[in-house]
């Protein structure tokens, strides 16, 4: 009967590539606790509403945060609805893929709308 890997009288190989040798990185602010929740210093990108927005705002406000989920719901859809696209030949196909394709630019309008509607209102 053969073992496999290392037994207890064979070394445990270290150097480029094992575990033991990857290091995690984590960065931490230095900017007191109080400072760093005052001003947003990051934003989270909106594409399919061609907008901005701050992410204490998307923490806060629920509507902002449907808005942030609802556009990487499309991003998603987009990008799973452009790598699917049928061969020139599978005429029924790809006719079915660009009525999908229609109806993922309506709801992108839609979204753009809602977000405009959203982040222009008056407070």
């Amino acid at each position: 009967m053969m073992s496999v890997g290392p037994g207890p009288a064979e070394p445990r190989r270290s150097g480029p590539g094992h575990k033991e040798d990857i290091w995690e990185v984590v960065v931490v602010s230095t900017a007191p606790w109080r400072q760093s929740r005052r001003h947003p210093t990051s934003v989270l990108d909106l594409p399919c509403a061609q907008r901005t927005v701050g992410v204490e705002a998307a923490l806060q406000l629920p509507n902002v945060m449907m808005l942030v989920v609802e556009d990487a719901c499309t991003q998603i859809a987009d990008e799973d609805w452009r790598h699917r696209e049928p061969t020139r030949r599978h005429v029924w196909a790809r006719r079915k893929w660009r009525s999908e394709g229609r109806l993922l630019r309506a709801k992108k309008a839609r979204l753009k709308a809602l977000a405009t509607q959203c982040l222009d209102a008056p407070d």
